[in-house]
């Protein structure tokens, strides 16, 4: 035990002196001196331990004098009460390990054959493992509780107190060495150490002290990897869990920063900054949808849960298209640019645009190309109307130029909107090109509402796939006979047609929506579900309202005479 009162080394020096003196003088010893009025009346086993705190704060000529008897001695072995252990709370690794089960049989089989090295911060702390060793922590506290005894104490391996710096460095070597650590894990890790080693330092660490300092250690990860971990700590924590080392080096850390620099060029640096998060926050939402949609299912039936960089890049250019008020294609030859001269003015980079792009060419007819980007393909104006070839006739070259301009412009910003809609709930698999329908596109019957190629989805997202489909169906002109006469027999939609009312009403009813006298119905609970999620709301109406848009500036292409699909 520590002793209750602390001497000065001038206080102990006066009293070993006066003991001296005394004992010189040959002054009787004598007994203690009574306990003053009120004082508890100790028995014996409390007298020893007051004995051993007088030895203690008495000067001694025995070697271990100056030794704290609390202090923990490195390599030392010694038995613990599995209370008095518990898991590293900063331990990098925070996925679960996956050979867990096997683990926990073994262990309970044979116990724990390779001794645990634990530590703590100090004698009024519990005891954790030091540099790896917190599964088999938890599994031995787990058979305790299911009552094995064997479980109740743990023979370990004591070490002194080094600094919690040091124990996640040695908590991230372990996992290293086991190659089971994810690159977001890292990073986290390498966060932690940072912050810890600048507490207890008192100043700042750059990327390149760090580097050094887990290379003093045995890590050895590199100034650019330690940036990166920086960057993806800083600005990619929605979607760090799933992040791969490649994708975050050679495309998502370049793209973002030169967006962010171009944000500073623009002073747009909030705007810009909230629009990235509110992205990131998406792909992260959907990302952990499909984790928990794996916990599900047969671990041979899951998918890989990664981030899909197509996608996310996408969504980022468009961002940056935004802010600079320039059109999509361009975005990719602006980045580029940045990227190669950052000190470039933002007039000069405005200018950058995709080499040798071939200009549009005018045509006397209206058979006009609206690229729908990968989602839609390139697809084709249907046949003239009259007043669309009185259009087309009577204008001249730049009228068209202009004309096709705005259709081009158009098809962009619905390829745009589909996505970030795709983004927040599946409809990738029910789109479909079908150049006979006003905006080019058609709503086909999905194989399943709650599933994508087998892969299961939430609740949350199937409800609002079974939202989305009839709005989006309902607007497209697939329900319009005069229409779906010209559209070609490709989808699962115009094949149903084809076999009358019946099979068209038990179609949509296996997805929920009602199909009545040749027409599908868009209810109230459909447009509340869809419109007041805070994610899919603002999506869709994004879609809606470039669709509206497009209506109202060329009403000549859109305008064709509603006829039902079915006349009773």
């Amino acid at each position: 035990m520590r002793t209750p009162e602390t001497l000065t080394a001038v206080e102990r020096a006066a009293r070993l002196k006066q003991q001296g003196s005394s004992a010189t003088a040959g002054e009787p010893v004598g007994p203690p001196p009574a306990a003053p009025p009120g004082a508890k009346n100790m028995n014996a086993q409390e007298k020893m331990r007051q004995s051993a705190r007088d030895a203690l704060i008495k000067g001694s000529a025995n070697a271990t004098a100056g030794l704290d008897p609390l202090e923990e001695i490195d390599g030392s072995v010694t038995i613990l009460d599995i209370k008095n252990i518990d898991p590293y709370k900063y331990n990098p690794r925070t996925k679960p390990n996956p050979a867990r089960a096997e683990l926990k049989a073994s262990i309970k089989a044979e116990g724990i054959t390779n001794l645990i090295t634990v530590t703590r911060r100090s004698p009024k702390e519990n005891y954790f493992p030091y540099g790896g060793g917190n599964t088999r922590v938890e599994i031995a506290k787990e058979l305790y509780a299911e009552g094995d005894q064997r479980f109740s104490t743990l023979t370990v391996v004591t070490k002194k107190w080094p600094g919690e710096a040091s124990v996640i460095t040695a908590h991230l070597s372990e996992n290293d060495n086991r190659g089971d650590i994810s690159f977001w894990e890292r990073a986290q890790g390498v966060s932690s150490f940072k912050r810890e080693f600048e507490k207890d330092a008192g100043r700042l660490l750059t990327a390149s002290e760090i580097n050094k300092e887990l290379k003093d250690r045995g890590l050895n990860y590199g100034l650019k990897m330690i940036q990166n971990f920086a960057f993806s700590t800083e600005f990619l924590y929605p979607i760090g869990p799933w992040l791969q080392t490649k994708e975050v080096n050679e495309v998502i850390r370049p793209l973002i920063g030169a967006i962010q620099e171009l944000a500073r060029k623009r002073d747009a640096v909030g705007p810009v900054k909230a629009a990235i998060d509110e992205i990131l926050l998406m792909h992260g939402q959907d990302l952990e949808a499909l984790e928990l949609a794996n916990r599900e299912v047969d671990p041979a039936d899951r998918c890989d849960v990664r981030v899909d960089s197509e996608s996310l890049v996408t969504d980022l250019q468009n961002v940056a298209a935004k802010a600079l008020s320039v059109q999509m294609e361009r975005v990719p030859a602006i980045i580029k640019a940045v990227i190669e001269n950052p000190k470039a003015s933002i007039d000069e980079l405005i200018k950058v645009g995709p080499e040798n792009q071939p200009k549009a060419k005018a045509t006397p007819t209206n058979k006009l190309q609206i690229p729908l980007g990968p989602m839609l393909g390139s697809v084709p104006r249907h046949e003239k109307t009259p007043a669309a070839a009185e259009v087309t006739t009577d204008a001249n070259s730049t009228d068209m130029q202009d004309r096709e301009s705005r259709i081009a412009a158009f098809g962009r910003q619905l390829t745009t909107d589909f996505i970030a809609l795709n983004d927040v709930v599946p409809i990738s698999d029910f789109i479909k090109p079908e150049p006979a329908l006003p905006f080019g596109f058609l709503i086909d019957f999905p194989e399943a509402s709650d599933a994508i190629a087998g892969h299961p989805l939430s609740e949350e997202q199937a409800t609002m796939r079974e939202a989305v489909w009839p709005i989006l169906a309902a607007i497209s002109g697939q329900s319009n006979h005069a229409l779906v006469e010209r559209c070609g027999a490709e989808s699962a939609w115009i094949q149903t047609v084809g076999q009358g009312q019946e099979a068209v009403t038990q179609r949509c009813a296996q997805i929920r929506v009602l199909f009545r006298n040749g027409v599908i119905y868009v209810t109230s609970v459909h447009i509340l579900v869809a419109l007041s999620d805070k994610r899919v709301g603002p999506a869709l109406s994004a879609v809606l309202k470039t669709i509206f848009d497009f209506h109202k500036d060329h009403p000549e292409l859109t305008k064709t005479p509603f006829q039902q699909l079915f006349v009773n």
